[in-house]
């Protein structure tokens, strides 16, 4: 079974990034990147290829978060998309307070006044305010600045 690995790199709206494999150097191009009023949509580099991801997977950038790992879907022998893993599932049950999606203090705003949680909005009127309440409750957003 292979995986395609989609590899993100936030507030860029393209990139190019050359990695070392053996004595040869690959280029990879990160685009379709966004920073806007609607948010951050980061830059995107998407393989099925393994020599890539474990180029990139091995990278400075990679091991500093520059660069990190986005969807992975998992596809059988003919390229079509396999039920599952069973990790995967695992790592989603245990997560249920870490929101991934989530790029912007309107978007947090929203998961905190949301079920299961409803905050009301005099308590998160600024990007401070909603941290506290977040750390509070235990709820994570790894991609929001």
């Amino acid at each position: 079974m292979k995986k395609r690995i989609t590899y993100e790199i936030r507030g860029q709206v393209e990139r190019n990034c050359f990695f070392r494999v053996g004595k040869a150097l690959v280029r990879v191009e990160f685009t379709g990147g966004a920073v806007n009023s609607a948010g951050i949509t980061p830059a995107q580099y998407i393989t099925d290829n393994p020599l890539y991801q474990s180029a990139i997977e091995n990278s400075a950038d990679y091991r500093n978060g520059i660069i990190r790992r986005g969807v992975v879907v998992v596809l059988d022998d003919n390229g079509n998309l396999a039920a599952e893993c069973e990790d995967e599932k695992n790592e989603e049950d245990s997560d249920e307070k870490n929101f991934p999606n989530v790029s912007n203090t309107q978007q947090a705003r929203a998961v905190l006044m949301g079920d299961p949680y409803k905050c009301p909005l005099s308590q998160l009127q600024n990007k401070h305010a909603v941290r506290a309440k977040a750390e509070e409750l235990g709820i994570s957003f790894p991609n929001w600045l």
